[in-house]
């Protein structure tokens, strides 16, 4: 009996060969995945940011809150590249004592630093006030004390400003989350990545090196 033979081509082969070739070179392109991973940890930064509260000193001086940490929260940035993701902080939110004890030093040209005293200059500099609303004084008490206080008007006498030559701002790492909160901030957005693009192919970018499948933010 002559033998039958059957040839069995499977049509589409080149093409599931060009797909996981794509979905190799993404897996390979880490910014992408490095951009979804600040960005998660760059919101959990934010979220701790507004839920500090903490307004102790416009408090005990009877001030309005100047919303300090809402505005640090606002320029926190996302920042990525191949090689790994960032949360960028700008020094002037003062989070640096997150990691280590601050001293603060007046700038070039001034020798005291001015802390307010006072609910009307409290969030305000002197600058912020017209010249001549305040005069310099020396406070005896158990020490001395070098101050501004206001030179006239319905707060005449008082104390609108500490004068010192420096501050130090203790360390403070509740400032910012734990390291356990950007691990799982970081582990989440990789795995959101990661599985956009194996359910769904590899996805294009944006200038931001985001893939485009992803909002700026989500839950």
């Amino acid at each position: 009996m002559n033998a039958l033979t059957i040839s069995i081509t499977l049509a589409g082969a080149s093409e599931v060969d060009m797909a996981l070739q794509d979905l190799r070179n993404a897996l390979a392109r880490r910014g992408p995945m490095h951009a979804r991973m600040a960005v998660r940890a760059m919101e959990k930064t934010q979220e701790h940011l507004i839920k500090l509260n903490r307004h102790s000193t416009a408090a005990r001086l009877g001030a309005t809150p100047s919303g300090h940490h809402d505005k640090a929260a606002a320029s926190v940035e996302a920042q990525s590249d191949e090689s790994q993701a960032r949360v960028t902080i700008p020094r002037r939110t003062g989070l640096g004592r997150a990691f280590a004890t601050v001293v603060i030093r007046p700038g070039s040209g001034r020798t005291y630093l001015k802390i307010p005293a006072h609910a009307t200059t409290y969030g305000k500099s002197v600058r912020d006030f017209p010249a001549g609303t305040f005069r310099f004084a020396v406070i005896k008490s158990w020490r001395i004390f070098l101050a501004q206080v206001f030179a006239a008007g319905p707060y005449q006498g008082e104390v609108g400003y500490w004068l010192k030559r420096e501050v130090t701002q203790k360390q403070d790492r509740n400032l910012l989350p734990s390291d356990e909160t950007y691990a799982l901030a970081a582990r989440v957005g990789a795995i959101e990545y990661l599985t956009r693009l194996t359910a769904g192919g590899p996805q294009g970018g944006t200038s931001s090196g985001m893939p485009s499948a992803y909002p700026s933010s989500s839950s």
